[in-house]
């Protein structure tokens, strides 16, 4: 009889194949200062290879910042992204690329510009005042609220004689003022907000030190303007992965399906954050790709 037994006792192989799990996000979302880049606007070699690590799995990069045009533009153009899609000064507008026009412009109403310039001027300070303008997109006045560095650190600025005045004659996408204690920044924010004149965040002051308020159209912040992006691309807003550190942050990281925060970043806003990565000067970026199931 033909001995089977050895036979018998070799395993039988089944080879299983290994599937890594489908991606569930659609875009990545960034904010810029304090979570891609530095302060001086210095981007970590292994965020850009994360940038091109997302852009071969054909994940779209979303920027979306408090600064205005030109001031953005300078970074961006140093790590050549100027590419890229972009949400600017909180909202108030949204390009499909850094260096074009704009698809969204939130206005501020004229008659509610004056209004809240008026906040800022009753409690001392005269504000930094926002356009979308290709020459000029920051105007200021004779005692403009920040230093001179933060004034100049980028081109497209006018300074005028009587601001108040140019207020009636420009379309204004938000107000500024940075460098600033809490306490003299807070009875503006409110009169604002009570007034219904704009929508104002009050915010640690990355740049200038201190805190900084940030002023655009009532209703309006950067998940606002993600969301008519999204709706632009035929990209699904509840499959987003967001990255941000600061107050102007929040509403946005509240939404995102997965929220990432720098470590260095505020605990209120560490709260929010389904993932805490290691700081953008220490490479944090590198550790999203394996958030992100890529």
């Amino acid at each position: 009889m033909k001995d089977v037994s050895v036979a018998a006792r070799v395993p039988t192989t089944v080879i299983v194949p290994c599937m890594s799990p489908k991606p569930e996000i659609e875009a990545v979302v960034t904010d810029l200062d304090g979570t891609f880049w530095s302060a001086s606007m210095e981007v970590h070699a292994a965020t850009h290879e994360t940038v091109r690590l997302l852009d071969d799995a054909g994940i779209p990069l979303l920027v979306a910042t408090g600064r205005r045009a030109h001031s953005a533009r300078v970074g961006l153009a140093r790590s050549g992204l100027t590419d890229r899609p972009i949400v600017l000064m909180n909202g108030g507008l949204a390009r499909d690329r850094a260096d074009g026009e704009s698809f969204l412009r939130a206005l501020i109403h004229p008659m509610d510009s004056i209004q809240v310039f008026d906040a800022f001027s009753s409690n001392g300070l005269e504000p930094l005042v926002y356009l979308d303008d290709p020459g000029a997109d920051l105007i200021v006045g004779n005692y403009p609220a920040a230093s001179p560095a933060y004034i100049s650190s980028a081109p497209g600025v006018k300074q005028v004689g009587q601001l108040r005045d140019e207020l009636e004659s420009v379309d204004v996408i938000g107000f500024g003022a940075f460098g600033y204690a809490l306490g003299q920044l807070e009875p503006i924010a409110k009169a604002i907000t009570e007034g219904g004149w704009a929508t104002a965040i009050i915010g640690e002051s990355l740049l200038e030190g201190d805190h900084g308020l940030m002023v655009q159209g009532f209703g309006i912040d950067k998940q606002t303007a993600i969301e008519a992006w999204t709706a632009r691309n035929g990209i699904d807003p509840t499959k987003l992965a967001v990255l941000g550190d600061g107050a102007n942050d929040l509403h946005m990281l509240r939404s995102a399906k997965t929220a990432i925060v720098p470590e260095n970043a505020p605990e209120s806003i560490r709260a929010v954050a389904h993932h805490v990565i290691p700081r953008n000067e220490d490479g944090g970026w590198s550790e999203v790709p394996e958030i992100l199931g890529l």
